[in-house]
């Protein structure tokens, strides 16, 4: 019993060792004989390729050699990324391990960013092993920099970034990618990204948090205007608009909020700072459902945006948020809170469903201003004339 006794300590100890050293899940090895000792920018040991490249060849201006030719005020270019997307695969001649990279966003045209991608390595080029996903990524200024990081200690011969969507459209731009080893004790995990997928009678939001710091609490508050406000809207002004919706906090981004891309985005700061203003979500969404035709006039767009808050909003007195009264010098073509209370004041005093008219003609690309005389007799400069000596609603 004695000699058994030191063999059970000891096999105990090896075995909780062996458990506190194994990462559950993980999808990447650890390679025990990892020799990174410091930070090193590895992207001129491997050979680039593509597998979509500009019409004027690699080495041409805006070719992909330009990708990885250390200059942020050049770029690489492809008109269209098609289904599959972009694949920029590096090969290196011995296997090398790959921690962080960095990319850097065009000179113009941020609709040409990469906004979904995957980072792989391989030891074959044919098998593959995720390191790194990225959606719904922004940057938020042009030759921007930005630094992606992953834990890995494992060496591939083989590494892959697989863009599969962009900013919007099909055209990508990139200045420059670079790959770098990062020795283990300094590996980390960031940016920050966590995604919350909420599912209800038929609807999805994406909740897609870049702050880490981001309050559950706003969060959640967000969540439930959503669910209560945008199946209303749908309801009242478009039944055809999508059914999936993403919202992104996004740390970055020093504004409110805005819709592009078919995707929300809410500044973080302005919501941490603001926690009272929900129906800023009221708002954007009536964006997601006007999805307007090319051409319709901003200031009426935003115009009915902001009167739908008013009307629908559930948190406006908890914000202090109020349609402001009429002062000399406003113009209908003010938009937003402005032109809303305009909007009101018409409906009162000609046609209670001219919202709703303006909003389905502006999403077909029938919208003319001959339209405000048609519905109430009046046109467009004559009602605020009126407006104007008389502003009073209800």
């Amino acid at each position: 019993m004695k000699r058994l006794l030191p063999r059970l300590m000891n096999a105990l100890l090896i075995g909780l060792l062996l458990f506190s050293c194994t990462k559950i899940n993980d999808p990447v090895p650890v390679d025990e004989h990892d020799d990174v000792t410091v930070e090193k920018d590895v992207t001129g040991e491997a050979v680039m390729t593509v597998n979509l490249e500009n019409n004027d060849g690699p080495d041409g201006a805006e070719g992909s050699a330009k990708l990885i030719d250390n200059d942020t005020l050049t770029k690489f270019l492809v008109r269209d990324i098609g289904d599959d997307g972009l694949i920029v695969e590096f090969q290196f001649e011995e296997p090398t391990q790959v921690a962080s990279y960095k990319i850097t966003s065009g000179n113009d045209a941020d609709p040409r960013d990469p906004m979904d991608w995957q980072i792989s390595g391989s030891d074959d080029g044919e098998e593959w092993v995720p390191l790194d996903k990225q959606d719904y990524e922004m940057f938020s200024d042009r030759n921007l920099t930005k630094r992606y990081s992953f834990k890995n200690t494992r060496k591939f011969t083989h590494y892959r970034w697989h863009i599969t969507k962009l900013y919007a459209g099909q055209m990508f731009q990139a200045s420059e990618f670079r790959l770098l080893s990062v020795p283990s004790v300094e590996q980390v995990i960031s940016p920050f990204t966590k995604i919350d997928t909420i599912t209800r009678e038929g609807l999805t939001l994406f909740f897609v948090n870049k702050a880490s710091d981001f309050n559950e609490t706003i969060k959640d508050e967000m969540v439930e205007v959503f669910f209560t406000n945008y199946p209303r809207l749908l309801n009242d002004f478009n039944p055809d608009a999508q059914k999936e919706v993403a919202f992104r906090i996004e740390p970055s981004f020093d504004g409110v909020a805005y819709v592009f891309s078919g995707f929300a985005t809410y500044g973080a700061a302005y919501m941490t700072n603001n926690p009272n203003d929900l129906d800023v979500v009221t708002h954007e969404v009536m964006h997601l459902v006007q999805s307007y035709a090319g051409g319709a006039p901003g200031w009426l767009t935003e115009g009915i945006a902001d009167y739908v808050r008013h009307v629908y909003g559930l948190y406006n007195d908890r914000a202090n948020w109020s349609l402001p009264d009429y002062q000399p010098g406003q113009h209908y073509t003010d938009a937003y809170r402005i032109t809303a209370r305009f909007l009101v004041w018409v409906e009162q005093s000609y046609d209670s469903d001219l919202v709703k008219t303006l909003d389905d003609l502006l999403r077909r690309g029938q919208y003319e201003e001959s339209i405000w005389l048609q519905r109430t007799g009046n046109t467009l400069e004559d009602l605020w004339t009126s407006y104007e000596a008389d502003s009073q609603i209800d």
